[in-house]
C-alpha cells in the first residue's frame, strides 16, 4: 500500500535556469506554483529562514547576495527592491495592505518577512547561497506576489486598503487625545 502524500511537506525546488550570460533567469523558472501554505499547501521551506542581523553591509559577499535578491525580486514580481538595514531587503509595495498580506504569507512559507507601511522586508545574509537561501527568498516572493496579483479577489485587496485607512484615522485620533 502506497504511503499517503503529505501535502504539508515543503514544496519541491524548481530547477535553476540561466540566461546566456550565465546569470540566473529568475523570471522564467516557474511554470506553476503550489497552493500557498496559509491556504493548506506546503510551505516553501521546512524551517524558518532568518535574516542575518549582524551582517556587515560593506562585506562584498553580503553586497552580492543583496544585489542578487534585488535583481531576482524585480524579475519575479515587477516590484522595486533595495538594500535596507543589516539582514533585510526592502520591497516597495503598491499599498500597505499589500505589504502586510505579503509579509504574513511569506512568513507562512517559512521565510521571515515583516512590513512597515508600504515596505515589505525579506531576509538577507552573507552566508546565503544562490541555490539555497537566495532562491528560497526569491521563490517565496514569486509565489506570493503571483497569488496577490492573479488569485486574491479584488474585494479582499479593497478591504485591506480600507483597514489600513481606518487604522491611520484611528492612530490620528489617538494622537489628538494624548495631547
Amino acid at each position: 500500500m502506497a504511503e499517503p502524500i503529505d501535502r504539508r511537506a515543503p514544496m519541491a525546488a524548481a530547477p535553476i535556469k540561466y540566461t546566456p550570460d550565465g546569470s540566473v533567469d529568475w523570471g522564467n523558472m516557474w511554470d506553476s506554483f503550489c497552493e500557498l501554505a496559509q491556504s493548506g499547501g506546503p510551505p516553501h521551506r521546512a524551517s524558518m529562514l532568518e535574516p542575518d542581523l549582524s551582517a556587515d553591509l560593506n562585506d562584498p559577499q553580503y553586497q552580492w547576495v543583496v544585489a542578487e535578491l534585488v535583481r531576482g525580486i524585480a524579475l519575479v514580481s515587477g516590484l522595486s527592491a533595495r538594500p535596507a538595514s543589516a539582514g533585510w531587503v526592502a520591497i516597495e509595495c503598491d499599498q500597505p495592505g499589500m505589504a502586510a498580506w505579503l509579509a504574513d504569507t511569506i512568513t507562512a512559507e517559512h521565510v521571515q518577512a515583516r512590513c512597515d507601511g508600504r515596505l515589505l522586508f525579506v531576509p538577507a545574509g552573507s552566508a546565503y547561497t544562490l541555490k539555497g537561501e537566495i532562491k528560497n527568498v526569491i521563490t517565496a516572493v514569486a509565489k506570493t506576489t503571483h497569488y496577490w496579483g492573479d488569485h486574491l479577489p479584488s474585494d479582499v485587496k479593497s478591504t485591506l486598503a480600507i483597514q489600513e485607512h481606518l487604522g491611520r484615522i484611528g492612530r490620528g485620533v489617538s494622537r489628538i487625545f494624548r495631547r
